[in-house]
């Protein structure tokens, strides 16, 4: 009795432990079944995804493929490209270097240019200082006269002439007016002479230099009064040197003297500053020139004396060529006479011959055949004529002088 209970609860534990266990089974192949289904999901998914995977794959590689057969196209074409760009290439290497060496060549003429704008800044900073420094030895009235014959000299020379030949330098000349010493007189052809004056007056020019024509208006007035006075300083030189009477003083003087004025802006600013100064210059018999015009008026006097000596050339062979037909005449004569004593010569010699041949050669023949002397051989006669003058220049004289005039 007391085992029954004991065997009861066993068996209910049995149950109790079997349901349990059939329920922890149930849920257990649920949730084997969940994740099953789960699985077979994810497998499922993969499986797309492996099917998305090698599609993907196999596009990659077309697409890998094809753009490796391109760049195969594409290095081929370049290849055939660079092969036949090959002339080119070396066509721009050679340019390339033409370009170096041109780039290396501008690169030393920079230099060189650089140089020489340096060695012309230093020139013209020298050129300046001397500048300047002739503008202030020019304020001596001595140095002034001293350039103004230098600048007349050189003038003279390039025109062509000489000096001592052509022309004199620093001749007293004494005339009405008193004793005076032009800088040059010009001798000209047929015994005439030309007087010049180089003393021209610049102090006031050199001081209206100095001032700018841009300044303010009391500088630009300065510079035209200064100018004013160079005007009236030249014409004051100008009423001096034709008061002197240097054409009277000259034999064969043109009756004018040139007063040369050493730079052709001074002269320019005093015309510009009196318009009538020329005109009244030439009025009293001088010529206010410049280097220019001296030099043309020179270089036509020399040639004057080019075509004079010219025409005294001509003359000269006018006369010989006079004598030499003269003489040709006269040499006509002599070889007329000449000739005619030859053909006389010649007509004795064959008349002789002929005496000869008829009355002498018969006797000694005879002689020769008594065996007596050696056979006389008998002479030839003269039988060439004389030729006769043909030219016109020589038998033209022939009649004409029959006497001999010359030996």
């Amino acid at each position: 009795m007391d085992l029954l209970p004991l065997v009861i609860g066993l068996l209910l534990g049995l149950i109790v432990g079997f349901a349990i266990a059939a329920m922890r089974g149930a849920n257990q192949r649920q949730q084997l079944a969940t994740e099953l289904a789960g699985a077979s999901a994810r497998a499922l998914a993969a499986s797309e995804a492996r099917s998305t995977a090698e599609q993907h794959l196999e596009e990659v590689l077309a697409r890998e493929r094809s753009q490796l057969e391109a760049r195969r196209t594409k290095d081929v074409g370049e290849q055939q490209v660079l092969t036949a760009l090959a002339p080119v290439n070396k066509q721009l290497e050679l340019m390339r270097r033409a370009v170096a060496a041109i780039e290396e060549q501008r690169l030393q003429q920079h230099g060189e240019l650089s140089e020489q704008l340096r060695n012309q800044h230093e020139a013209d900073e020298r050129l300046r200082a001397t500048t300047d420094s002739l503008a202030s030895a020019l304020q001596s009235n001595q140095a002034r006269g001293v350039w103004g014959e230098a600048q007349l000299r050189n003038i003279v020379e390039a025109s062509g002439m000489i000096e001592r030949v052509d022309f004199d330098t620093q001749v007293t000349l004494t005339g009405e007016q008193g004793a005076g010493r032009p800088d040059m007189i010009v001798h000209l052809p047929g015994g005439k002479h030309l007087v010049i004056d180089a003393k021209a007056p610049m102090a006031k020019y050199l001081a209206a230099s100095q001032l700018s024509e841009l300044g303010d208006q009391e500088e630009t007035a300065r510079r035209r009064s200064l100018m004013s006075d160079h005007a009236k300083a030249l014409r004051s030189h100008v009423t001096a040197l034709a008061a002197r009477g240097y054409p009277s003083a000259v034999p064969g003087s043109p009756e004018l003297v040139i007063a040369f004025v050493p730079s052709e802006s001074a002269l320019s600013a005093a015309v510009a500053s009196d318009p009538s100064l020329l005109e009244d210059a030439i009025h009293r018999g001088v010529a206010v020139t410049s280097p220019v015009s001296l030099w043309a008026t020179l270089r036509a006097i020399a040639y004057a004396w080019q075509q004079d000596v010219l025409e005294d050339q001509a003359h000269e062979i006018f006369e010989l060529s006079t004598q030499l037909h003269t003489r040709l005449g006269t040499l006509a004569t002599h070889i007329d006479k000449l000739g005619r004593s030859l053909a006389g010569a010649t007509t004795s010699y064959n008349a002789f011959l002929g005496s000869l041949e008829t009355r002498v050669l018969p006797t000694a023949r005879k002689l020769d055949a008594l065996n007596i002397g050696s056979p006389i051989s008998t002479p030839r006669p003269v039988e060439e004529q004389l030729r006769g003058l043909t030219a016109p220049e020589l038998t033209e004289h022939r009649d004409t002088q029959p006497e001999l005039t010359e030996r």
